[in-house]
């Protein structure tokens, strides 16, 4: 295990074989190692260095590194930096900016040093066997993939609708999915309130047959070149499938089956997506006109309410009552104040009930919220597998 002993104070550069920590407690070199300093005469030659060890131990003190030496450490290589006690701002920024797998601070124990010296170079180790695991997963996965271009292309189509908010987007990506499939299609995406067909330039025939294809039953539907794809909110016509090649137009079938089917799926997203949207427009509104009437209301039924309570007083101060009339008197108007503030309490009730219902349709549009993706004529939607 070769170590790349870089200083900063001295710019001393040692290059030691299976060994431990190098330093005594201050970080200074200890005596012995004299032997494997190495003095380079440039850059590209440390570069070298570099790449030949297995760890770099940056050893930082009031002296920053050479910025042009800094910049030539692979990223590949594992980085450990010992700073000493004092060191200054600047040179722990320097640091810092090197993404260190570890760090050690002085005074320097060489029983932690080794130990951080080891276990930084063991994580490196596995986090490199892991990614290359990863490697081979993927590009058996590719390999698989790559040998059905079919299900490739339903791959890829599942991944790029992801994003989506808009139906036109999502149509037009869906017609581009076909075409990939070397097939003509025309879309209909139905619903209770509208219905949407894709491209617009849709014969009047074939926007007959779509209509049709809502009232049906049947979910596949074949005759001759044409296939039929009918789900609840999707419609999908195909007018030139490959009947020449039953094995290849049966695949075709149900793969096209698996985009209609993620198709409906996002579209019923996007709407729901939308209703919810003007859902919550239309509770802002009411939320609002309900504050507005209740704070008016509020104020103009206690003004009142008031004024007829002390009214009620002075009138009965000044009638020629009797205790029992003066006292159900004022008693009616102590009354008439507790079904304000009840009247009141009812409305502050109102209010929170609507907010809690606003509180969660703003979850609810978070949860569905899509960030919206690059335009779909930037993706490249011609799919090459090999």
């Amino acid at each position: 295990m070769d170590k790349l002993w870089f200083f900063s104070d001295t710019g001393q550069i040692f290059w030691v074989p299976s060994a431990g920590s190098i330093v005594d407690e201050n970080g200074i070199p200890k005596s012995d190692v004299a032997e494997f300093e190495v003095k380079l005469k440039d850059v590209a030659e440390f570069r070298t260095f570099c790449e030949r060890s297995d760890q770099i131990i940056l050893v930082s003190s009031s002296q920053e590194f050479a910025a042009n030496y800094v910049g030539a450490i692979p990223v590949s290589v594992p980085r450990v930096a010992l700073i000493k006690s004092g060191t200054p701002a600047p040179a722990r920024e320097q640091l810092d900016k090197l993404e260190l797998d570890a760090y050690v601070l002085g005074p320097f124990d060489t029983t932690i040093i080794n130990a951080t010296l080891d276990k930084s170079l063991d994580d490196k180790n596995s986090l490199i066997a892991l990614q290359e695991e990863l490697k081979n997963y993927s590009s058996i996965a590719f390999t698989a993939m790559s040998s059905a271009s079919e299900m490739g292309v339903v791959a890829f189509y599942a991944q790029s609708v992801q994003s989506i908010s808009d139906m036109d987007r999502l149509a037009q990506q869906t017609l581009c999915c076909l075409k990939d499939l070397s097939v003509q299609g025309f879309l209909q995406f139905s619903f209770e309130d509208s219905v949407h067909i894709y491209p617009e330039s849709i014969p009047n025939t074939y926007s007959d047959l779509l209509d049709w294809t809502r009232t049906s039953e049947h979910r596949i539907v074949s005759h001759g070149r044409f296939l039929i794809f009918n789900f609840e909110n999707a419609q999908v016509l195909i007018t030139d499938a490959p009947v020449e090649d039953p094995d290849k137009c049966g695949r075709l079938r149900d793969v096209i089956a698996h985009i209609v089917s993620i198709a409906e799926a996002r579209a019923k997203t996007i709407k729901v997506n939308g209703l919810l949207k003007e859902q919550q427009d239309n509770t802002r509104m009411v939320m609002m006109l309900l504050e507005m009437a209740s704070r008016d209301n509020r104020n103009s039924v206690k003004t009142i309410m008031t004024d007829l309570s002390m009214a009620l007083r002075e009138i009965a101060m000044g009638l020629d009552l009797n205790l029992a009339q003066e006292t159900a008197m004022l008693a009616l108007s102590e009354k008439a104040l507790e079904s304000l503030e009840c009247l009141h309490e009812t409305t502050d009730a109102v209010e929170v009930h609507f907010r809690s219902l606003l509180l969660q349709l703003d979850q609810a549009a978070k949860l569905l919220k899509t960030d919206e993706a690059v335009e779909i004529a930037a993706i490249e939607s011609n799919v090459e597998l090999f």
